[in-house]
């Protein structure tokens, strides 16, 4: 009995001793706060910087969820580069485990390829940019 009082004492040390800790960060810790005017200015900056690059390289993960009429779930996974040139150039790659797919824009026609299958497409797009 005199071992489980023992433990039970220091089993409320210990969460007293983190909640105080807890609590110690807490109060400690500065509030930041910001107005809407510095949140809109900041949300500007950010989107300032992409809009001027001429050119973008990025990478990917894309997870597309199927659903069967027996209701299993399959999450197909895959992932790839992708270039854009401003004003109109475009191109990126798509892998995983069941798709090798290539999309190329050239500024007039969007080509889509199936590595895989060796089958593409090719649809004009009027406009200028």
């Amino acid at each position: 009995m005199n071992k489980l009082i023992r433990k039970a004492v220091r089993l409320i040390k210990a969460v007293a001793s983190a909640a105080a800790l807890v609590l110690m960060i807490g109060l400690a810790a500065p509030a930041v706060r910001a107005d809407e005017a510095d949140a809109k200015n900041m949300l500007k900056a950010m989107s300032d910087y992409p809009a001027a690059q001429k050119t973008i390289s990025f990478g990917y993960d894309t997870n597309f969820e199927v659903v069967t009429e027996d209701h299993q779930k399959f999450l197909l996974a895959s992932s790839g580069p992708a270039d854009l040139n401003r004003p109109d150039k475009y191109h990126a790659t798509r892998s995983g485990g069941f798709a090798r797919v290539e999309a190329v824009f050239d500024g007039k026609t969007l080509t889509a390829l199936r590595k895989d299958t060796n089958v593409y497409t090719q649809v004009d797009i009027p406009g200028t940019p």
